[in-house]
C-alpha cells in the first residue's frame, strides 16, 4: 500500500509519527476502494466526484458506478472527510446493461 508523506515532521519522528497511528490520525487520508482494489488515499476535502476523475484508472473506476461512504450512497458532489471509506460499486442488477440503456435511449 502506497502512502504520501503529508508532514515532513512525521519523517522525523514528529508528533503522529507513531507505530499505532490510526488512519484518523494521519490528517487527509481516507480508504477508496472498487472491486478488488482498496488503498488508503490522501483525499480528504475532494469531493466524491473529483477522487473519481482522479483514480479512475487507478482503480479500474466505472463512470457510473454508485458511490457509497460510510455504508451511505452519496452523490458526486459529497466531500470526503479524514477516516472514511469510499466505496465505488456497481448497483445490483445492472450487469450487462449497456450504456444507451442507462442513458435513457
Amino acid at each position: 500500500m502506497e502512502r504520501t508523506l503529508l508532514h515532513p515532521e512525521r519523517a522525523a519522528g514528529g508528533p503522529g509519527s507513531g507505530l499505532f497511528d490510526t488512519v484518523e490520525d494521519v490528517a487527509g487520508l481516507a480508504t477508496v476502494s472498487h472491486g478488488p482494489f482498496a488503498e488508503e488515499l490522501p483525499v480528504a476535502g475532494e469531493t466524491v466526484g473529483r477522487v473519481r476523475q482522479l483514480y479512475a484508472d487507478r482503480l479500474d473506476l466505472d463512470p457510473l458506478s454508485q458511490a457509497i461512504i460510510d455504508g451511505e450512497e452519496v452523490g458526486d458532489d459529497t466531500i470526503v472527510a479524514t477516516g472514511q471509506h469510499l466505496l465505488f460499486a456497481k448497483r445490483a442488477g445492472e450487469k450487462g446493461r449497456t450504456l444507451a440503456a442507462r442513458c435513457g435511449a
